[in-house]
C-alpha cells in the first residue's frame, strides 16, 4: 500500500474527505426534512389518519346518536387537527351533560366520555316534572314523578339562590331522614320548610347551621309530633 506523504496530496485528500462529510450531512438533512414533511402531511393533511369512528360512553338519558350529532365531527377530519375543545363546548350545551371529555384514540377513532347529571329533586311544571341536579340545574322533563325524589319549590322572584337553599337542606340531611322528605319549600333564604311523610312538617328556618339542624332533627323524629321546629337548633320544639 502506498501512503501519500507529500503535503499537497494530503491536503487534497483531506479536502475530498470534508466534501464527502458535508455531502452526507446535507443528504441526511434532506432525508429528515422529507420524512418530516411526509409525516406531517400524513398526520395533518391526508385522510389516512382521519376520523372514521366516534364512540360514545356514559350516556343513559341521552342516545349515543344525539351525542354524535351534537359533536358534529366531520368524517375524515385528520385526527391531529380535530378541535376537541370546540367539540366539548358543543356537547356541554346538552342539558343532561354534567361533564364531557373528548379523546383521540389513534389511528382513526374519537372517544366521547360523558358524565350525565344525577337528579337530586323534582320541580312541578304544569302536568310534568322537571329533574333538578344537586347544583340546581334543571336538565330533563318527565311526565311521571320519579319515586324517591323530593319536590323542591321556591318563588320565582327569589331566584336561583332560594332553589339552591332547598337542595342544600336536602344535602345536609342524613339518608334515613332524607327518605322521609316529600317536599322542601323555600319562601326565601331565611324561611325553609320541609314536608315529611305521614303529614308531618319541619320548620327549618334559614340555611345556616344546616349540619346541626339535621342532627337535631334526626333525634326529634323519634318523638311523635306533627310539627318539628329546628330553626333554633339549640332550643328545638315539637307540636302535636
Amino acid at each position: 500500500m502506498t501512503v501519500s506523504t507529500s503535503l499537497p496530496v494530503r491536503a487534497a485528500e483531506r479536502g475530498r474527505a470534508r466534501r464527502r462529510s458535508r455531502l452526507v450531512v446535507v443528504l441526511t438533512l434532506l432525508l429528515l426534512v422529507g420524512l418530516g414533511v411526509g409525516t406531517g402531511w400524513l398526520v395533518l393533511g391526508s385522510g389516512a389518519l382521519g376520523v372514521e369512528t366516534v364512540r360514545v360512553t356514559g350516556v343513559s338519558r341521552l342516545l349515543p346518536e344525539q351525542v354524535v350529532a351534537r359533536a358534529a365531527i366531520e368524517p375524515g377530519t385528520p385526527l391531529a387537527r380535530l378541535d376537541t375543545e370546540a367539540v366539548v363546548r358543543r356537547l356541554s350545551g346538552l342539558a343532561p351533560v354534567r361533564n364531557v371529555e373528548v379523546v383521540r384514540d389513534w389511528p382513526r377513532t374519537v372517544r366521547i366520555e360523558v358524565s350525565e347529571r344525577v337528579p337530586a329533586a323534582v320541580q312541578a311544571r304544569g302536568s310534568s316534572w322537571v329533574l333538578v341536579d344537586r347544583s340546581g340545574v334543571a336538565f330533563d322533563t318527565v311526565h311521571r314523578r320519579p319515586a324517591g325524589l323530593p319536590r323542591v319549590s321556591a318563588p320565582v322572584h327569589e331566584g336561583a339562590p332560594a332553589l339552591r337553599a332547598t337542595l342544600d337542606v336536602l344535602d345536609a340531611l342524613p339518608a334515613e331522614v332524607r327518605r322521609q322528605v316529600r317536599e322542601v319549600r323555600a319562601a326565601g333564604l331565611e324561611s325553609v320548610t320541609l314536608r315529611l311523610s305521614r303529614g308531618r312538617s319541619v320548620m327549618w328556618g334559614s340555611t345556616e347551621r344546616g349540619d346541626r339542624k339535621a342532627a337535631v332533627l334526626a333525634v326529634l323524629l323519634s318523638r311523635k309530633a306533627s310539627v318539628y321546629d329546628v330553626s333554633a337548633p339549640d332550643t328545638p320544639t315539637t307540636r302535636k
